[in-house]
């Protein structure tokens, strides 16, 4: 996850890894959404995220994951989507066993799962972008 923090009593580790990985997920997810609205619109996709990085929009995926392994439609990150969907799965479990709606997580836990479905389980994770692009009849790349 990038540095070591030690956050609590056995299982919160592995509890904050999960949440991590879908916090990452949902940020992957409506990057990919409001991207797509831009290209619709006509905004070229590196034009796109050179503004949004600059503002308060950014995030890794719109720094880092987009331009690196999507743009090029390499999707070489290296990490598959059964991967993700194992760390959200997690999330969704505990938020049940908590009884904490979070309906923004369950529906992004939902928009991965088509994502498998349709992609496979050893898809890379941020070929989900596919899934939408498809919907709206448009392809982000340089």
């Amino acid at each position: 996850m990038g540095k070591v923090v030690h956050c609590g009593p056995s299982g919160a580790g592995h509890a904050v890894k999960s949440v991590n990985n879908s916090l990452l997920a949902a940020h992957i997810w409506v990057a990919y959404e409001g991207l797509i609205t831009l290209t619709k619109l006509g905004v070229p996709a590196e034009t796109a995220l050179d503004a949004i990085n600059g503002a308060s929009g950014r995030s890794l995926v719109t720094e880092e994951r987009i331009p690196d392994h999507v743009l090029d439609r390499e999707f070489s990150f290296g990490f598959a989507l059964d991967l993700m969907r194992k760390d959200i799965g997690i999330t969704m479990d505990t938020l049940t066993a908590l009884n904490i709606p979070a309906p923004v997580l369950r529906q992004v836990n939902e928009m991965f799962a088509m994502g498998e479905a349709k992609l496979g389980p050893k898809a890379e994770h941020m070929e989900v972008v596919k899934i939408l692009e498809e919907l709206a009849g448009v392809e982000l790349k340089r």
